[in-house]
């Protein structure tokens, strides 16, 4: 591939972690932040992982693109959600008795005609505490998945995911995926450059939604059947040397070090410890451990 994932070479503590580490700390804090909705257990989670995401050293010229996009994402997901929901959904939490700060006019949904009725939209402690809850979930999943791409190899990415015990084709498919977006993007990139050349101007198309898209044909053709071309030249190399027949030898090995064995043990223990504490905690309905249950909301939010 001429072109791989935006991957920068640095010599930082993340890029020399195992690619397997980086993966199982992802995975497990993933799992870990979708179980629990404690605003606590969100907040230590997000600390750590802006701290672990400030050892990769990127700099925000790096990632901004990454960054505009997620932050948008976050948003709409949280206030939208809110909307819909008019503030009646919170993981965990019964609302029959919620404390409620104020509410304004709004609309939502009956099973009775006209179906759409008036309806308030309640702002109240619990609802948002979840929303907090939610973009500290969220961003804090996104420090760790953004670091993968920055700071791994790509051609460590089919190896790591075979060294967690994934099969050769599942681990090779998924090699191929990483490097296949990038390359369509460099494809396109040199197609647009070839149609300016020839007096194509993207920028001033007119008409409608469907003209528009029509008059994209020039764009759009040479880059599907130039993707279609290097799919069908890949299948062919890979029948070519049997792939899928026997089991396959990878040209690069991984091999874990103590500091990424010690890593991998402490994400276990963490996972272990946050579900053990996220079950244990709804036993906790007063006093100084109720930070642990539910939402953990402190008593002195309550007006």
């Amino acid at each position: 591939m001429l072109i791989n994932f935006p991957y920068i070479k640095r010599d930082t503590p993340i890029h020399r972690l195992d690619p397997r580490a980086k993966l199982i700390l992802l995975f497990l804090y993933s799992l870990a932040a979708a179980q629990t909705s404690n605003v606590w257990f969100m907040l230590a989670g997000f600390i750590f992982a802006a701290y672990y995401y400030s050892l990769a050293c990127l700099k925000w010229s790096e990632t901004k693109r990454v960054w505009y996009f997620i932050i948008l994402l976050n948003v709409m997901i949280i206030v939208v959600n809110y909307f819909l929901s008019a503030g009646s959904v919170v993981q965990g939490v019964d609302l029959t008795h919620q404390q409620v700060l104020f509410s304004i006019p709004f609309i939502g949904l009956s099973a009775k005609p006209p179906f759409i009725v008036p309806k308030p939209l309640v702002f109240s402690v619990e609802s948002i505490v979840f929303m907090i809850t939610q973009g500290l979930r969220n961003f804090g999943i996104a420090f760790l998945a953004i670091v993968i791409p920055f700071t791994t190899n790509p051609g460590h990415m089919g190896i790591a995911f075979k060294g967690m015990g994934v099969s050769d084709k599942f681990s090779y498919a998924i090699d191929l995926s990483f490097r296949f977006l990038p390359t369509v993007t460099r494809d396109f990139g040199t197609t647009l450059d070839a149609q300016r050349a020839r007096g194509f101007e993207i920028d001033k198309l007119r008409g409608g939604v469907f003209s528009k898209i029509a008059k994209l044909a020039p764009m759009v053709v040479p880059v599907v059947i130039g993707s279609v071309v290097g799919a069908e030249d890949i299948i062919n190399a890979m029948e070519l040397r049997c792939f899928g027949l026997g089991k396959r030898s990878w040209l690069v090995l991984l091999h874990a070090r103590r500091v990424d064995r010690v890593f991998i043990t402490l994400t276990l223990v963490g996972f272990f410890a946050i579900t053990l504490l996220n079950i244990l905690g709804y036993f906790f309905t007063s006093g100084p451990l109720y930070v642990l249950h539910t939402q953990g909301i402190p008593q002195f939010l309550f007006p």
